[in-house]
C-alpha cells in the first residue's frame, strides 16, 4: 500500500482530490493532509510517505520550496504538482526538481490522476530496487571483507591449524602480499597512564581511518586487531606502484592521522613480499622481527624486514642488576630528598643508555624499581591512584615499543615520586618526623631514646611518639633499631669486626642485647647472618 500526503491551501481542493477516486483500489491510502508547506514538513518527517501531491502556490512556503527543504533533509519520495494554467513556468521548475507529473486543477479528472499515480508508483519501485541493489552490494562487500578477516585471523594468528582449506578467491585477490604490524602508543609516555586510551572504544574509528588511507595505496587490504593497541594488515600494493615507496608513504600518512585525531603515534614492522598465501604466517613473523628492530633505534618508526635476525642484538647473557641503587633510593625517600632521588634516577637512565638491556631486562628492571618504591611508600596517605596495580604497570611497559619509550616512562615515574616527596615534606607532621629520622641517622651510634630526640626537636615525647607512629606505622624505638641493624649488617659484611665490637660501636649496652635486637629485626642472630653472608660469597 502506497502512502499518500495531500497538500493545498484550499480546503475544497483537498476534499475534492481526496474524493476523486477510490484510493484503496489503486493500492494507495491517504495518511495525511496539510494546508501549507511549513506544516507539511513536520507531517512528511512523521509519516514518511511514498507519494506527495502538492500545490505549487501556497502561503508561508510554496510547493517548490517545500520539496527543496525535504530533499535537504534526505527525504525520498515521488511527488506530483497541482498547478493552474498560469503556473507553467513553475511547473517546468518542478520537473527540474524531479517531479513525476504536474496536474492542472481545472482539468483534473479521475483517469488523469490515476495515470499520474501509476507513474509515481513506478518511480517508487525503481527507488526501492535501487536501494535494494545498493544494500546488496554493500552486504556482499561486507561479507567478503568479513570472510577475509576470518580467514587471515585463523591462517596467520593460528598457523598451527592445518585444517584451513585453500581459498582460491582470496588467493587471487592477495597475490604478492605483505604483512604490516602497526603498534600504537600515546605521543607522550607518562607513568600511571596505562589506560589513558581505551583502544577498544576507538577501535572502529582507528580501523576506518587506516582502511581509508589503505584504499589509496593498495588494491586489496584486510585489517585485524590482534592486540588492543596493535593492527595487523595484509595488503597488496597496486601493480603500478613502487612497493617500498608506497608502503612508506602509507605508514607516514597513518602516523599523521593518528597524531591528528587521537594524539597517538605508531611503529611499523613490514614483512617481505609473499607471492603465495602459504607464506603469510612467515610474513607475520618477519613483521614482528622488523617491529622489534625499532626497539634499539628510537628514530626508526618504519622497519622493513631484511633478515634482521642477524642484525638484531642478541639478549644479553649478563644480568642487568640495579639493586645496588636501592639503598640510596631508600635514604632519599626516607629523607624526602627529591633532588637526591632525581640524581639516582639519572644514574639509572645512564645505565640503561650505556648497557642497552633487551626489552625483557628493561621491563623487569622498571617493575623492580616500581615495586620497591611502592613498598616504601605504601603506608602514606597519598591519593588512591598514586600507585596503580603492578600488573597494570607491567602491561603498560610491555606494550612500549622502544628503549627510548621505556626511558620516558622511567623519567615520568621519577617526576611522580619526587612530586609526592615534595608534598609530603611540606606537611607539618611529616616535617617533625623527617627531622626525627634525620637525627636518628646522624646519631645512630649513640644510645638514642624517644626523650633525647623530642628534647632536640623541642617537642613533647607524647606528640613525637604519636606523630611518628601514625606516619611511619612503627614506633620511634622500632625505627632506631632498624637503622642501627642496617648499619650492623654493613659492619658484619665487611668482616673486620667481632660481634661485641659492632655492638659497642652502635651504642648497645652489651652484645647480648645487640643480638636480641638483631634477631627481632632480621629474624636471625648476628652469627647466623654472618654465616649466611660467608656462604653467599662462596
Amino acid at each position: 500500500m502506497y502512502r499518500i500526503i495531500l497538500i493545498d491551501d484550499e480546503p475544497l481542493i483537498l476534499a475534492g482530490i481526496a474524493s476523486l477516486i477510490c484510493w484503496e483500489e489503486h493500492d494507495c491510502c491517504i495518511v495525511g493532509k496539510a494546508t501549507n508547506g511549513h506544516d507539511a514538513i513536520d507531517l512528511i518527517l512523521e509519516t514518511q510517505p511514498d507519494i506527495i501531491i502538492t500545490d505549487i502556490r501556497m502561503p508561508v512556503m510554496n510547493g517548490l520550496e517545500l520539496i527543496e527543504a525535504c530533499q535537504e533533509k534526505h527525504c525520498e519520495f515521488a511527488f506530483i504538482f497541482l498547478t493552474n494554467l498560469e503556473d507553467f513556468q513553475l511547473a517546468k521548475q518542478a520537473v527540474h526538481l524531479g517531479a513525476i507529473d504536474y496536474l492542472v486543477k481545472l482539468d483534473l479528472e479521475p483517469q488523469t490522476l490515476i495515470q499520474a499515480l501509476d507513474r509515481a508508483k513506478q518511480h517508487c519501485s525503481r527507488m526501492e530496487s535501487h536501494h535494494n541493489k545498493e544494500l546488496y552490494t554493500l552486504l556482499l562487500k561486507d561479507t567478503q571483507k568479513q570472510q577475509e578477516r576470518n580467514y587471515f585471523a585463523q591462517y596467520i594468528l593460528s598457523p598451527s591449524d592445518n585444517s584451513l582449506p585453500f581459498n582460491p578467491e582470496i588467493s587471487a585477490r592477495y597475490q604478492n602480499a605483505y604483512v604490516i604490524l602497526l603498534q600504537m602508543k600515546p605521543e607522550q609516555i607518562l607513568f600511571g597512564h596505562a589506560e589513558s586510551y581505551d583502544f577498544q572504544f576507538i577501535s572502529n574509528q582507528l580501523v576506518d581511518i587506516v582502511s581509508g588511507i589503505g584504499t589509496r595505496y593498495f588494491s586489496n587490504h584486510t585489517i585485524l586487531m590482534p592486540h588492543k593497541d596493535t593492527l595487523l594488515l595484509v595488503i597488496c600494493p597496486k601493480p603500478e606502484s613502487d612497493n617500498k615507496k608506497s608502503l612508506s608513504e602509507f605508514c607516514t600518512k597513518v602516523n599523521v592521522a593518528l597524531g591528528t585525531y587521537f594524539a597517538l603515534t605508531a611503529l611499523f614492522g613490514i614483512s617481505q613480499k609473499k607471492t603465495e598465501l602459504s607464506g603469510l604466517p612467515d610474513a607475520f613473523c618477519e613483521a614482528q622481527s622488523a617491529l622489534n628492530h625499532c626497539y634499539y633505534d628510537s628514530s626508526l618508526c618504519i622497519a622493513f624486514f631484511q633478515n634482521q635476525e642477524s642484525r638484531l642484538r642478541q639478549p644479553s647473557q649478563r644480568e642487568f642488576n640495579i639493586n645496588f641503587l636501592k639503598r640510596s633510593m631508600s635514604a632519599a625517600v626516607l629523607e624526602n630528598e627529591s633532588q637526591d632521588l632525581r640524581e639516582i634516577f639519572c644514574e639509572l637512565s645512564e645505565l640503561f643508555t650505556q648497557y642497552k638491556p633487551d626489552k625483557t631486562q628493561a621491563v623487569s628492571a622498571c617493575i623492580n624499581i616500581y615495586s620497591y618504591l611502592h613498598d616504601l611508600l605504601q603506608n602514606e596517605n597519598f591519593e588512591n591512584n598514586a600507585f596503580p596495580y603492578s600488573i597494570d604497570i607491567a602491561e603498560q611497559l610491555s606494550r612500549l615499543g622502544s628503549l627510548d619509550d621505556i626511558l620516558q616512562w622511567l623519567n615520568s615515574f621519577c617526576d611522580k615520586i619526587c612530586t609526592l616527596l615534595t608534598e609530603r615534606k611540606e606537611k607539618r607532621s611529616d616535617k617533625f618526623v623527617h627531622m626525627a629520622k634525620r637525627y636518628i641517622h646522624e646519631h645512630y651510634k649513640e644510645k638514642l631514646t624517644l626523650s633525647d630526640i623530642a628534647d632536640h626537636l623541642k617537642l613533647s615525647p607524647g606528640y613525637l611518639s604519636t606523630s611518628f607512629s601514625s606516619y611511619m606505622n612503627r614506633t620511634v624505638s622500632d625505627y632506631i633499631a632498624e637503622v642501627k641493624i642496617e648499619h650492623a649488617k654493613e659492619l658484619i659484611d665487611s668482616g673486620q669486626y667481632l660481634i661485641y665490637e659492632i655492638a659497642n660501636q652502635l651504642g648497645f649496652e652489651n652484645a647480648y642485647y645487640f643480638s636480641k635486637v638483631f634477631k627481632k629485626v632480621t629474624g636471625m642472630s648476628p652469627k647466623n647472618y654472618e654465616y649466611r653472608h660467608k656462604l653467599g660469597q662462596h
